[in-house]
């Protein structure tokens, strides 16, 4: 009997993981009596969880089904806390492990109605989707019942990391912008400010671009950076390579003067632009030089490399003069030659000695390739 009985899996999705966040439970849960124990902790933890209601329903679907004459199983399935593809990719794997370990005819999704619907169509493609059940919550229709409301929204964006980066944050930088423009600008530069940063907000958001950029920046600089330093080489990054297009830009757009030789064109273009070339160029390459885990090498090289191109900046200079005016004393530019040598002799000893330094004061705690705690 129990051979030919149909098989239903009635599973339960929380794609946020409020059931294991909430309750310290791991997912997947299965059995009726299993989820039927973590629904109460969950209702016990947070009454107001909807979560809760969405496991109770799906062990009623289940009993539904079994007094119909079907073979069944319920579970409860978790994603992530923080969303997104990943979540996505776990909630999948359960239900396939759940699958696979029952080998239903019919399966059934129950959600508490937010945020699930993405998942549905790869459950639709892999297993014998035959219903999806919302559950959503019944409300009391006097005022006092939706300010009740109203306010745990509001409260949900103050305080869920999910809502508070995008509220908050971009809260921040509208009112900083305004305030800014609002000095310095017109109304009509205000206006423009703020609809491009909502504009590019919703953007990213719509095409989820913070995380394929977020995934980027870890392919480029290595997936185990942790989010400070992460933040740090790409503001590094981009205020290096800024630097640069600025200094080419500046010295392009100066134009060439009248029987100016091509040397003297190049000399010229050196002259104006080699100090913040040269600096944009160390910024770039600093950024690229830090690694993780920090170490007293990784430090030290770091440093070298800032203040070695930064020590060439005089000689540079001096060279794009010499070849900009033909009557330049080329006495001159030797003396900068051996100016810059000294200057770089003096920076990388001042960088040993400020690394040992500091080392000896215990303000690195760290030898030699030590990481850094």
């Amino acid at each position: 009997m129990e051979e030919n009985a149909k098989r239903a899996l009635v599973i339960c999705v929380d794609l946020d993981d409020d059931v294991g966040s909430k309750t310290g439970l791991e997912t997947p849960i299965v059995g009726r009596d299993n989820v039927l124990r973590a629904a109460e902790k969950l209702v016990l933890v947070d009454p107001e969880e909807a979560d809760s209601n969405a496991m109770f329903a799906s062990i009623r679907l289940s009993d539904e089904l079994s007094q119909k004459g079907y073979l069944t199983q319920v579970g409860v399935i978790g994603g992530l806390s923080n969303g997104g593809l990943e979540a996505s990719r776990k909630a999948m794997d359960e239900i396939m492990s759940v699958a696979n370990s029952f080998n239903p005819s019919e399966v059934y999704v129950v959600t508490d109605g937010f945020g699930e619907e993405d998942i549905e169509p790869i459950i639709r493609a892999r297993l014998p989707l035959t219903g999806v059940k919302r559950v959503v919550i019944k409300q009391s229709r006097s005022i006092e019942a939706s300010y009740i409301i109203f306010g745990r929204y509001l409260k949900m964006l103050f305080s869920d990391p999910r809502f508070k980066r995008w509220f908050l944050g971009l809260g921040g930088l509208i009112i900083i912008t305004v305030a800014l423009l609002s000095y310095y600008g017109s109304s009509r530069e205000i206006n423009t400010a703020f609809w491009s940063i909502i504009g590019l907000a919703v953007l990213m958001r719509g095409f989820d671009l913070d995380r394929l950029v977020s995934a980027g920046l870890k392919h480029v600089f290595g997936g185990e950076i942790p989010p400070q330093i992460l933040i740090l080489k790409t503001l590094l990054l981009f205020t290096g390579v800024s630097l640069i297009l600025f200094s080419l830009f500046s010295g392009v757009s100066t134009g060439f003067l009248p029987g100016e030789t091509f040397i003297a064109q190049i000399g010229r273009f050196i002259a104006q632009t080699i100090d913040v070339l040269l600096f944009g160029i160390a910024i770039t390459l600093l950024s690229g030089s830090i690694k993780y885990p920090l170490t007293a090498s990784s430090i030290q090289d770091s440093l070298t490399i800032l203040v070695n191109i930064v020590s060439l900046a005089p000689m540079l200079k001096t060279l794009g003069l010499a070849a900009a005016t033909p009557s330049f004393e080329l006495k001159i530019l030797l003396y900068t030659s051996l100016l810059t040598l000294m200057l770089v002799f003096a920076a990388n000893v001042m960088v040993l000695l400020t690394m040992r330094i500091l080392q000896s004061l215990k303000i690195l705690k760290i030898s030699q390739g030590t990481k850094i705690a």
